[in-house]
């Protein structure tokens, strides 16, 4: 039996269920006791298990730990209550066990509440303390740095970030690296018009290291630039896409590639949601109509239900409307003057002029033509026949 049960014959020597429990049972003992006697007693298996257990709960409690110290800090930085981040930090030193993401929040949180210098003092701290540094605790600083003028230290970010090989991986670390290198890129010397691109300017930005460098973060990040359920993550890829269109047309003065990234980036149905930031916004407007690239204009201000068309002041509305009729686009004219309208912002004096030029001028149709009568205003039907009235030149119907 002993010899059936123990033979490599395999299934087929032991018949019955009884005799295959009976043959596991006695494997699995076997292979424990041999075990035993290999390892010393407190190797065992046992040991193993309760190490490991002690370890995990050891993590569980860490995290739990520092979960709560991040929450406390947020609440600390939503009040601006200085000396309470001062204690966190006060605390944190005397444990001295904190984890890099301990550290980091206490960082994060000097930054948000505008102590730049104590954040920088707390990194220093933990740079001392030999707790290894991470990379979102790195970027924080450069893009804290950079943004209030200390190209110096947020350069030392860098170079540390280098020298310990850590690359950013994220989109918001990676837009950190990339408003730096747009900081130190120099602005181009000659604004490119588009079908008379300088050679001569395209060549140095091509060669510039700066302005590589910063084409090379770019197409880092562009890849992960997609819309997502994460309001995190749509706020980051805006920010992402905002900074490097602003940096294409204000600072390189690269407007066809501007539009190219409007394109590709209208495509994935991102926003760049320039409505919040009116000075870039204004700029980009300006430049994009000056140099007659309407289509991609109008790609930006219908985004995320018109929300930067609404958000324009009369006046850009005039500008625009000027602009493209002096570049002969009467017709895009109209249909800006019939979106002014569709965003619920008043005309003013100078755009009632101007639409009255145009009906003088004729030849221009309503968004649908004239068999939808305000179609392209969104207004009703009667209403486009008092805006006719109001804006023609013929003359009025006698009143009874």
């Amino acid at each position: 039996m002993a010899a059936a049960l123990f033979s490599t014959s395999g299934i087929s020597s032991r018949s019955s269920k009884e005799e295959d429990d009976l043959y596991q049972a006695l494997t699995v003992s076997f292979r424990t006791r041999l075990a035993e006697q290999i390892h010393k007693p407190e190797d065992g298996y046992k040991a193993v298990i309760e190490h490991w257990t002690a370890h995990t709960q050891k993590d569980a409690l860490t995290r739990q730990r520092t979960r709560a110290r991040k929450e406390r800090i947020a609440a600390a930085v939503k009040h601006k209550d200085i000396v309470w981040i001062e204690k966190e930090q006060e605390r944190l030193e005397m444990e001295a066990n904190g984890t890099s993401d301990d550290h980091f929040y206490i960082i994060q949180g000097w930054i948000k509440c505008g102590e730049l210098k104590r954040a920088t003092l707390a990194f220093e701290n933990m740079e001392s303390m030999g707790v290894p540094l991470t990379v979102r605790t790195l970027a924080a600083l450069t893009r804290a740095h950079a943004r209030s003028g200390n190209m110096a230290i947020a350069g030392a970010m860098v170079k540390k970030m280098k020298d310990l090989k850590l690359h950013p991986s994220s989109i918001y670390d990676m837009s950190a690296l990339l408003e730096y290198y747009i900081k130190m890129t120099p602005a181009s010397s000659a604004a490119i018009t588009p079908g008379s691109t300088s050679a001569h300017t395209a060549e140095a930005r091509r060669t510039d290291p700066s302005h590589e460098q910063v084409q090379e973060i770019w197409k880092a990040i562009e890849p992960q630039l997609q819309l997502s359920p994460s309001a995190t993550t749509n706020n980051n890829a805006s920010f992402a896409y905002r900074t490097y269109l602003v940096y294409l047309v204000n600072r390189a003065h690269d407007l066809e590639s501007a539009v190219e990234l409007i394109d590709k980036m209208t495509a994935k149905n991102l926003s760049p949601e320039l409505e919040r930031y009116q000075r870039s916004a204004l700029s980009i407007i300006q430049r994009l109509s000056k140099h007659g690239y309407f289509t991609e204009l109008k790609k930006l201000m219908d985004q995320r239900d018109a929300a930067l068309a609404k958000s324009l002041p009369q006046t850009t509305w005039s500008d625009l409307i000027e602009t493209s009729m002096a570049k002969g686009e009467n017709q895009t004219a109209r249909w800006l003057y019939n979106d002014m309208i569709r965003c619920g912002v008043q005309p003013s004096i100078k755009s009632k002029k101007l639409f009255s030029d145009l009906q003088l001028r004729g030849g221009t149709l309503d968004r649908g033509g004239p068999a939808v009568a305000g179609a392209g205003t969104g207004t009703k039907a009667e209403d486009a026949d008092i805006l006719s009235i109001l804006f023609s030149r013929h003359t009025k119907p006698a009143l009874s």
